[in-house]
């Protein structure tokens, strides 16, 4: 029996296998099964490949699977070996290429077919204005700025606008989204179709949709999409995107949006928005791109309920609040409460942290901490009864957070992160320049209880520098100055039919 004969007798086991296993177990048990079984073919039958697929790759089952595939048509291999006489020898039909023919079949999947019909049903017209891709809308910063970006281009005049979601997860925001926004949840077909297929279907949309502008907010899905058919994208429309800072890793290695994806599609991008300037300028260093292709565009945060009313601070206590994860650095917040037993902290935030993290148990051990939960948003806070608050996160872009605790006038204490040092200055505020130094925000907390007269102080300083750029009317002026993301049929005084606030 000779070598072909014996690989098209596995292959044909292999596809028996791979209908009748699949069947039972899932896709996800098909996907280790497929890669399992092309790593044994490339070892043992070198002369027909090496090709291994990756799992995104690997959808479901065809219901017209070809277990075993016809023979080349002889009128084929014999206007090939024309071709290869009268004009290029290359084209020749030999046992190699022979060897490493793939039979195609077409298809029969009607499933993407489908969810395009249905996402399409959520879109009232056939041309946007502006386009958003977000991941979800969480209680978050990112969210909160996608949320001013849409409640802003909602207003355009003659305007209509798209928000499309692709991540799985809560939108505990999605009442937020202004009346008029048509929203479609692409999130919902992830894992029931392939991940390619889903690609396909968001491309197919954007470019079908004859949006003017479209812009990728922490979207994956849309970024791998201008990564790989952004040409096509960017004939009909202008694409923004914004990035705000690194995450790094466990191993401490600069990861995200800007390092994963930016490098291969930047030419396609009108402009890459940043809510602070040191971000961009060390892309521009890393990667060389051109300082033209950044816009810094400081985000708008609601002011606190507590900015219209007196402050009253009370006692030793310290307000922190944020995601308990590992970019917060809760670990640095419970050293810090440890090293101040004589001090109050009232913690606010959901946990994020994995079962194995014991941090928040040994929060909550201790005395002079309290463990309040999650809050909606930085206006539900009371900025206005406590004498400090604590900011202790690793990195960051600006984070509203700390924009909210300024326009609220309370003295800050900050790790000196990313756009954070535009804001918590030393003359606005307790910056801290060693984010691992525990002695170092010990100091700080200790400078601020010690003196509260010059604290309140730099608090009004920064809650006044807040209020100039940070503000909605600075948002707007902003945005409305970048050419092309807007419509260009007015200037950015007219283009809106609705007054902003």
């Amino acid at each position: 029996m000779n070598r072909q004969r014996v690989f098209m007798f596995f292959r044909f086991v292999h596809l028996i296998f791979d209908r009748s296993l699949s069947a039972v177990f899932g896709s996800r048990f098909r996907q280790n099964y497929i890669r399992i079984s092309y790593r044994i073919k490339s070892a043992l039958f070198p002369e027909y490949g090496d090709y291994i697929p990756a799992p995104s790759e690997i959808g479901k089952i065809p219901q017209s699977v070809v277990w075993m595939p016809p023979a080349i048509p002889s009128w084929v291999l014999s206007e090939m070996k024309d071709l290869a006489h009268d004009i290029d020898p290359i084209l020749y039909p030999t046992d190699q290429f022979l060897a490493n023919c793939q039979y195609y079949y077409f298809p029969v999947s009607p499933r993407p077919g489908m969810i395009f019909r249905e996402l399409m049903r959520h879109c009232s017209v056939d041309h946007y204005t502006l386009c958003f891709a977000i991941p979800w809308l969480k209680r978050g910063g990112a969210d909160l700025v996608a949320l001013k970006h849409i409640e802003l281009a909602s207003k355009v005049r003659g305007g209509k606008v798209l928000v499309i979601m692709t991540e799985p997860g809560d939108s505990p925001w999605m009442s937020r989204i202004p009346a008029g926004v048509d929203v479609v949840d692409a999130s919902r077909f992830v894992g029931e179709i392939s991940h390619d297929e889903l690609l396909l279907l968001i491309v197919r949309m954007l470019i079908q949709l004859q949006i003017d502008t479209l812009h990728i907010i922490n979207s994956r899905h849309v970024w791998e999409v201008v990564c790989r058919y952004g040409l096509a994208v960017s004939q009909r429309t202008r694409i923004f995107a914004s990035v705000y800072c690194d995450d790094f890793d466990r191993n401490g290695q600069p990861v995200g949006f800007a390092r994963q994806y930016l490098p291969h599609c930047y030419r396609r991008l009108t402009h890459v928005f940043s809510d602070n300037s040191v971000f961009p300028g060390l892309l521009c260093q890393v990667y060389g791109y051109s300082p033209d292709l950044f816009r810094v565009l400081k985000s708008p945060v609601e002011a606190p309920s507590s900015v219209a009313r007196v402050r009253t601070p009370k006692g030793r206590r310290v307000l922190w609040a944020g995601r308990l994860d590992r970019q917060k650095r809760p670990d640095l917040l419970l050293a810090i409460a440890q090293a101040l037993p004589d001090v109050e902290f009232h913690v606010y935030g959901d946990v994020m942290l994995d079962n194995k993290n014991t941090v928040e148990r040994n929060l909550r051990q201790l005395k002079n901490v309290r463990m309040l939960g999650g809050f909606d948003g930085a206006a539900s806070l009371p900025f206005t009864e406590f004498p400090v608050f604590l900011y202790t996160s690793q990195w960051d872009g600006t984070p509203t957070m700390v924009i909210a605790a300024a326009m609220a006038s309370i003295p800050i204490v900050a790790s000196r992160v990313g756009g954070v040092g535009d804001i918590v200055s030393d003359e606005r505020g307790y910056p801290v320049a060693d984010i691992e130094s525990v002695s170092s925000y010990v100091a700080r907390i200790n400078e601020v209880l010690g003196d509260p007269v010059q604290a309140e102080k730099k608090a009004l300083a920064a809650c006044e520098y807040v209020k100039i750029n940070y503000s909605n009317d600075s948002f707007v002026k902003a945005l409305s100055a970048v050419p092309g993301y807007l419509p260009a049929t007015a200037s950015g005084e007219d283009v809106f039919s609705r007054d902003l606030p």
